[in-house]
């Protein structure tokens, strides 16, 4: 499924940037399909900044669709178009099924600013064998950076997939004291236990003892 989403991340990006900016993304994208260096892909990945705008993706209705058919829960609605080149890069790599691609992959982390490792965590979904960065993913969620944090939350069906009961509930309870709408979530309705009702519940106890506001949206967890 990674050619697939990487063919609908190069369409897409092929009408949001100029010919130079074309040009550098396929230049890398060839050189990294080619085989190169951890150090080497982790310094691509951030030069990448030097050549792609900072602005929204914004796809279109019909580019959101194409995702979803790919892969079900999958959205970009909320990438950059530096997060996209980034995910393309990765999508890029030949050893994507390989058995040590895992180990590989959470060593990018080690160096990684803000923006790579959110661009790192997008492609969580994308990747082959996804149950294999499950660690990673759980990390991410216990993040104090909310944008890493919407990276693996948001917009991605892998939480849903792959995150047993306990990261599960962990993350939706975040998101409520974090402020992120449960309404980004894939399947926030969908695996609601006991063990989790109960936990939201104590939640909103304590808002109340506290004189605080109920997020609306807890209401997707307990009806």
């Amino acid at each position: 499924m990674s050619k697939p989403c990487l063919a609908l991340l190069n369409s897409v990006l092929a009408v949001r940037v100029n010919s130079t900016t074309q040009e550098f993304i396929q230049r890398t994208q060839d050189q990294i399909s080619t085989g190169v260096t951890d150090d080497r892909f982790t310094q691509l990945v951030s030069l990448a900044s030097r050549h792609v705008p900072r602005q929204p993706l914004a796809p279109s209705g019909a580019e959101l669709e194409h995702a979803a058919a790919l892969i079900p829960g999958w959205s970009p609605k909320a990438w950059s178009l530096l997060d996209t080149v980034r995910v393309s890069f990765v999508l890029a790599r030949a050893d994507l099924a390989e058995p040590d691609f895992a180990q590989r992959f959470n060593q990018w982390f080690r160096f990684a600013d803000e923006g790579e490792s959110c661009a790192y965590y997008r492609a969580l979904c994308l990747l082959p064998e996804p149950q294999q960065h499950v660690w990673r993913a759980a990390e991410g969620c216990r993040t104090n950076m909310r944008s890493v944090f919407s990276a693996v939350a948001c917009d991605s069906p892998y939480p849903f997939l792959y995150f047993d009961a306990l990261a599960w509930n962990q993350m939706l309870l975040k998101a409520l004291f974090i402020g992120e709408p449960l309404g980004n979530i894939y399947g926030v309705n969908l695996r609601t236990t006991p063990e989790l009702v109960a936990m939201v519940n104590d939640y909103i106890d304590e808002r109340r003892s506290a004189g605080r506001d109920i997020p609306a949206d807890v209401q997707l967890l307990v009806g």
